[in-house]
């Protein structure tokens, strides 16, 4: 099933189920009165005002957000690249009930999609239940254990407690317990141990999938209460990945191997010459590259422009950290990020935006931004680098230093010289490094 025909039967089934289907909202967060972020990192975010009761024209909604999770405690970036499943930049599918229906309804929706529309098997599916809470003095809950009693095998149902099954936008807004759905995507050694022991285990073969939230609770400095405004158990807010579902559906093992991720891959192998599923090194580089581009993209498009304040400095970032992992392991040396771009527009630009007249002005306006900004990072980059040889040299001539991790933080600092690069002027030129085991590469390149 294509990536496209995934969203279409998620939108089409909740419009039938009477939900108001909404577009997605920018990716930058606009509303920082109710929630402090510099970019939308899941669907609630534009529905905060109906929670809280300042704004209610619907109460069953639907709709599919672009978000990216790359600051705060969501900061998924570390992980991208290195495994299959995390991402800076994902499109949230969510459904939300204001006081029109509980957790046994939305339960029962979710049950009813992936089972019978997207033909999820039973068996490969299990659940978490929150088990409650003493030192909160939050319940168990026995509506979701239920209501998920009478669909699925009970061996199938797990109890976790407030790290897993209770969710909190932050620590001064709306909360809840929630019950989420898990795959088992493995095919093969399923006798050799259960699934169930492997779900929250952050084992790629159990994927979490879904979560559905009953926002009865508010949270202030980490103080959890009751929310007298709210109807206890009619107020819901779902989340599910759409790169993880495509994964599924499709039977694979890594997000990357969809076709959301496909077409990207093929252009970059296509621009640098390189294969991807040979090397695992290389693979890193490619994951890495074919996840902040659609970040990049995305952030272009919505007006964010890469520079040193905030969400642009962000960007920035990525947009370096994808030159640098191209740099040091493929030994790329010249823009090339801009160039994905064509591949991007015709993905995602019908999905988001909608004025087809501006397509190539558009298209045309963020090759250039990303462009400059790919040909300033090589000017710097190379700028400093013979700086930093230079202070280098001088002082190993003079007997003055001894390079340790000390040397190479200030000189990170200072001049963004990557370790890697600072590691290479030191061996041309026989310059010791000392306590070497102990610098953090990861630190020090990102």
């Amino acid at each position: 099933m294509k990536y496209n025909k995934i969203k279409n039967i998620f939108l089409k089934f909740f419009k039938k189920k009477k939900h108001k289907i909404f577009k997605s909202s920018s990716i930058i967060n606009k509303n920082k009165k109710n929630i402090k972020l510099m970019f939308i990192n899941s669907g609630i975010n534009q529905f905060l005002d109906y929670f809280s009761k300042k704004k209610k024209k619907y109460n069953k909604i639907a709709n599919i957000q672009k978000c990216i999770r790359i600051t705060g405690k969501n900061n998924d970036l570390n992980m991208v690249g290195y495994d299959n499943l995390h991402h800076t930049m994902f499109e949230m599918m969510g459904n939300w009930s204001f006081g029109s229906y509980s957790q046994e309804k939305a339960i029962k929706l979710a049950w009813e999609l992936i089972t019978k529309k997207y033909k999820i098997s039973k068996k490969k599916i299990y659940v978490t239940i929150f088990k409650g809470d003493k030192k909160n003095n939050l319940d168990f809950d026995y509506k979701s254990y239920n209501t998920w009693k009478k669909l699925i095998n009970k061996n199938n149902i797990l109890f976790f407690g407030i790290k897993h099954n209770f969710w909190k936008i932050d620590n001064f807004n709306f909360c809840g317990p929630s019950t989420e759905i898990h795959i088992d995507i493995r095919k093969y050694n399923k006798k050799n141990i259960l699934g169930k022991l492997l779900v929250n285990k952050n084992n790629n073969s159990i994927i979490e999938l879904w979560n559905i939230v009953n926002i009865k609770y508010l949270i202030k400095n980490n103080i959890i209460y009751k929310n007298k405004n709210l109807l206890s158990d009619k107020y819901i807010d779902t989340g599910m990945g759409f790169e993880r579902l495509c994964m599924i559906i499709q039977n694979k093992q890594s997000t990357y191997e969809t076709d959301i991720f496909l077409p990207i891959i093929k252009k970059i192998e296509k621009i640098l010459y390189i294969k991807y599923g040979i090397n695992n090194k290389t693979d890193i580089v490619i994951k890495i590259i074919s996840d902040h581009i659609r970040s990049i993209f995305f952030s272009i498009l919505d007006g964010i422009k890469p520079n040193n304040k905030k969400n642009g400095y962000i960007i920035r970032k990525l947009i370096r950290r994808s030159l640098i992992y191209s740099y040091k392991y493929l030994f790329i040396k010249k823009p090339f990020l801009y160039k994905i771009l064509p591949t991007l527009f015709k993905l995602y630009y019908n999905n988001y935006y909608y004025d087809n007249n501006k397509y190539y002005f558009l298209l045309k306006k963020n090759i250039k931004i990303l462009k400059n900004e790919e040909n300033k990072f090589f000017l710097f980059l190379k700028k400093n680098y013979l700086i930093v040889k230079k202070i280098l040299l001088k002082k190993n001539k003079k007997k003055k230093i001894k390079i340790d991790k000390k040397i190479i933080y200030n000189i990170f600092d200072t001049y963004g010289i990557y370790y890697f690069l600072i590691k290479k002027i030191c061996l041309k030129y026989n310059i010791k490094i000392i306590n070497f085991n102990k610098i953090n590469n990861k630190i020090i390149e990102l």
